[in-house]
C-alpha cells in the first residue's frame, strides 16, 4: 500500500507557503507534523459512486413533508431543502453516514468559496434543524450538528426609506399600477409573498382594511390602508385591462403577479428615481419605522406586520440619532 503521508506533508507545505509567506517557518511546521504523523497512516479516500441518492431523497421528501404539515412557506421549504441538497451533493455520502468533521468541512468550503457569514450561518441553523429532526425520529443516534457552534457575523443596517426616498419613488412611478404598488406597500407592510396572493375582495376600501389570509406559518390577520393607497388603488383597478380579474395586482399576461414580477416593477422605478437598495422588504421595514416614529406601541406594530416574536418586530424598527435625541428631551425634562 502506497504511503499517502509524503503527499499530504507536500500539500499542508504548499498551504503553508501561501498563506505565512516563509518558506524556512513553513519547513519547520512541516517537520513537526512529520513526527506526529509517524504514528498514523494515511489512505486514499475512496472515490467510487455509492447508491446512496435514494436514501438521502427519501429524508429529504420525508423532511420537507413535515414542514410543510408544521405550516412552513414553500420559500422557507426551498431554503432548508436547497441547503440540505447542497450538502448532500458535495459530501456524497448517506445522511447517516455524516459526521461534524464531514460538516465542519463543507461549511469551510463554503467559506472559502466566498459566502457571506451570516448566509453561512443561515445555512449551518438549516442543516442544525434537519439533523436534529434526523435524531428524533430515530434516523441517526448521534446529531453531528451538537459540536457545531452558530457561526457569528456583524449584522448590516438596514435603513427604512428616508422621505425623500419615498418622494422620488413616487414621482419615478409612469403609470396608476406602478403607484397603486408603491402605495399599498408603504401603507399596509405587507410581505410580497402575502401581496401576490391577495385578492380584490380581501380589501375592504370602505373601512379601509386589509385581510391578509395567507400570512406566513399560514396565519390570517387584518392590518389598514391609508385614504392614499386606496384611491389609487381604485385608480389602477378601473384603469386595467383585466376588470373581471380576482387578483388584486396582475401581471402582463393577464395573470396572478409573483414576487419576481414585484421585484422587477420596483427595479424599473428604482432605476428611474435614482434610489439604490429597492425591495418589498425595505418598503416593510419603512412601514414599522414610521409607526414607531409616530408613537405606535410596539406591540401593535407586531400584530400588523404578523409577526409572533416581538424580537423580530424591534429589529425592523430603525431609530436614527435624532430621534433618540428628541425621545430623550422629552422623558428627561
Amino acid at each position: 500500500m502506497p504511503d499517502y503521508r509524503n503527499e499530504f506533508i507536500k500539500e499542508v507545505e504548499q498551504i503553508l507557503i501561501t498563506f505565512i509567506n516563509n518558506p524556512v517557518m513553513a519547513g519547520i511546521i512541516s517537520d513537526k507534523i512529520t513526527i506526529a504523523l509517524n504514528d498514523y497512516e494515511l489512505t486514499e479516500r475512496c472515490t467510487e459512486i455509492v447508491l446512496f441518492d435514494s436514501l438521502n431523497d427519501k429524508l429529504i421528501k420525508r423532511y420537507c413533508a413535515c414542514l410543510a404539515v408544521d405550516g412552513k412557506s414553500e420559500k422557507t421549504i426551498y431554503q432548508y431543502r436547497r441547503s440540505i441538497l447542497r450538502l448532500s451533493d458535495f459530501l456524497g455520502k448517506p445522511f447517516p453516514e455524516m459526521n461534524t468533521y464531514d460538516i465542519r468541512f463543507y461549511l469551510a468550503s463554503e467559506k472559502e468559496r466566498g459566502i457571506s457569514e451570516r448566509s453561512l450561518e443561515n445555512t449551518r441553523a438549516n442543516l442544525s434543524a434537519f439533523f436534529q429532526w434526523l435524531t428524533v425520529d430515530e434516523i441517526i443516534e448521534k446529531n453531528p450538528m451538537m459540536k457545531i457552534k452558530p457561526i457569528k457575523y456583524v449584522d448590516e443596517i438596514r435603513e427604512a426609506f428616508s422621505d425623500v426616498e419615498i418622494d422620488k419613488l413616487r414621482s419615478g412611478c409612469k403609470d396608476d399600477k406602478e403607484r397603486a404598488l408603491i402605495e399599498f406597500l408603504l401603507s399596509t407592510g405587507v410581505r410580497v409573498d402575502e401581496l401576490c396572493k391577495m385578492d380584490v375582495t380581501d380589501v375592504d376600501m370602505i373601512n379601509m382594511t386589509v385581510h391578509v389570509k395567507h400570512g406566513k406559518g399560514g396565519k390570517e390577520r387584518i392590518t389598514y390602508i391609508t385614504a392614499v393607497a386606496v384611491e389609487r388603488l381604485k385608480k389602477y383597478l378601473h384603469s386595467r385591462k383585466e376588470q373581471d380579474s380576482e387578483f388584486l395586482f396582475c401581471n402582463k399576461n393577464h395573470e396572478r403577479i409573483k414576487s419576481g414580477g414585484v421585484r422587477f416593477i420596483l427595479n424599473r422605478i428604482a432605476s428611474r428615481a435614482g434610489v439604490t437598495n429597492v425591495h418589498p422588504h425595505r418598503f416593510r421595514r419603512t412601514f414599522a419605522t414610521g409607526l414607531a416614529k409616530r408613537g405606535m406601541d410596539i406591540r401593535e406594530i407586531q400584530k400588523l406586520l404578523g409577526h409572533s416574536n416581538i424580537n423580530t418586530t424591534l429589529e425592523y424598527v430603525c431609530t436614527d440619532n435624532d430621534g433618540v435625541k428628541a425621545s430623550y428631551r422629552k422623558y428627561i425634562a
